[in-house]
């Protein structure tokens, strides 16, 4: 311990009575307000995120720093300064809260039989512009069930679990992929725009063969193998010419990124393309027109279930809306 933090321990003990802490009594409710306290760096703000009045925060994390036995804060004007030891004991309950919040769910299971969830596969453009639509009824019709909304592309390897209700992703040029164990639903083609910088030449355009892209430093959208980088491939092929990539990144919010600061242009599915930033736009591609087929497989061992019939029917009405 640095001499500062020993004199300001001492200075702290002269001025306060300590009692032997009973760490089998913590109070849950104490310890979150000092974790607020923590986290925001002010009483009041605390007191506002918790709807505590300033005076009930305050004095629950003062008779803390009594019990514990050492100084959380020290006064600086009107304000609080967070000590390190105050810091660190903040962070280390982290695993109790953990371990609350898990004896929570056990004593939900045992009053009304375990909670239910349901998996759902999808890629990270669907995530935003489609499971909020989907999702937004689903939880108030199904309000025991947990959602986990799971990225699945990259599309293939060992670790690649499929989903109770899975949107996949499958290059439009090729036939669609028969698939068992479930039921199979074709939402969309998803066609392709190619994303670049608002001052761009090729943005004088309304539109943009893939041919002209062959002199232009491009992005891949596919490092471990996606529909994305398949349906790329195919159309530069159909043009004549193979794609010169500067980078890439399996994200396409990494991809945007790069496309602003001018390291290339990108070939991206309408979806992902949604809600550009104001100095990147887009044009639609042609000769060949490059899409993807969005698919949504239902596991048949779960597909007579009434919230998976309802996300189904979700699913195939919010594409339908694009």
């Amino acid at each position: 311990m640095h001499g500062a933090a020993v004199a300001e321990k001492q200075m702290f003990l002269q001025h306060h009575q300590s009692q032997p802490y009973d760490r089998s009594m913590w109070d849950l409710n104490r310890l979150r307000m000092w974790r607020a306290v923590v986290s925001t760096g002010s009483v009041t703000d605390a007191a506002r995120n918790l709807q505590y009045s300033p005076a009930s925060v305050s004095q629950q994390i003062i008779a803390l720093q009594q019990a514990l036995g050492f100084p959380l804060y020290r006064r600086v004007g009107r304000g609080i300064e967070i000590t390190e030891a105050g810091r660190r004991f903040a962070q280390e309950t982290d695993d109790l809260f953990d371990e609350s919040a898990r004896l929570t769910d056990v004593v939900d299971a045992l009053r009304s039989g375990p909670r239910g969830h349901v998996s759902i596969g999808c890629s990270s453009s669907v995530a935003r512009e489609w499971i909020p639509d989907v999702l937004r009824e689903a939880v108030v019709r199904f309000p025991h069930l947990r959602y986990d909304v799971m990225t699945n592309e990259p599309s293939s390897g060992a670790d690649r679990h499929r989903a109770d209700v899975d949107v996949v992703s499958e290059p439009g040029h090729t036939e669609p992929t028969a698939k068992g164990g479930g039921s199979t639903d074709h939402l969309i083609d998803d066609t392709y725009l190619l994303v670049l910088p608002a001052q761009h030449p090729l943005s004088e355009h309304s539109v943009v063969s893939v041919g002209q892209l062959a002199d232009e430093p491009l992005l891949d959208p596919d490092v471990q193998g996606s529909a994305t980088g398949d349906v790329i491939e195919h159309a530069t092929r159909a043009a004549g010419f193979s794609p010169r990539y500067a980078a890439r990144a399996d994200d396409h919010y990494g991809i945007l990124a790069m496309v602003s600061a001018g390291i290339g242009l990108a070939a991206l599915p309408r979806l992902a393309v949604a809600g550009l930033p104001s100095d990147l736009t887009s044009r639609p591609l042609t000769d060949p027109t490059p899409h993807r087929r969005i698919m949504l497989h239902v596991d048949r061992r779960v597909a007579h279930l009434p919230h998976v019939e309802f996300l189904r029917a979700a699913f195939i009405r919010t594409a339908a809306a694009e």
